[in-house]
């Protein structure tokens, strides 16, 4: 119950910073053949100082606790993702979370919440399937490398973690 208490928070929070949200689509030339124009509209982000986490009972209980704890830079929910002011200008963070709302996509609401935390529980945060796709992507942008088409990307290696059962 807590995860789809936590779906639902999520939508809220959305709702709730919508107004002061900014347009990933200014990305379009710096993230050219890694995601789609159409795809960068559908996306947001907020730069804020307190980075929104939900206090839900019950989350700690499902290991949840380490991520409600960490100071993190930026986090992704849904097709919204907050970066803190730090970091608004890094790139390799826009580019990670955007990874995160193709995978919030292709998996659901409730679906992401399930496995990523089955992924906390079962490899911790650092070696988690779904933050290391992600930190990849990152460093791959980084090197200056020839773009990849992500939302394809992602797809394979969803479908390839969840036929060896990760």
């Amino acid at each position: 119950m807590p995860i789809k208490e936590f779906d639902r928070w999520i939508d809220e929070t959305i709702q709730k910073y919508e107004w002061q949200s900014l347009p990933c689509s200014e990305f379009e030339q710096v993230f050219a053949g890694y995601y789609s124009p159409e795809y960068l509209a559908q996306c947001r982000y907020v730069v804020t100082e307190k980075i929104p986490k939900p206090d839900i009972e019950g989350l700690r209980g499902l290991g949840l606790g380490d991520f409600l704890d960490m100071d993190c830079g930026a986090i992704t929910y849904k097709n919204m993702y907050f970066i803190k002011p730090q970091h608004q200008s890094d790139l390799e963070i826009h580019i990670h979370e955007l990874m995160h709302t193709i995978q919030w996509q292709l998996l659901g609401g409730v679906g992401f919440l399930e496995r990523y935390v089955r992924e906390i529980n079962e490899f911790g945060y650092d070696r988690a399937p779904l933050e290391n796709m992600a930190y990849d992507l990152g460093r791959h942008f980084n090197k200056d490398r020839l773009p990849i088409p992500v939302l394809e990307h992602v797809r394979l290696k969803i479908a390839a973690i969840a036929q060896v059962g990760g």
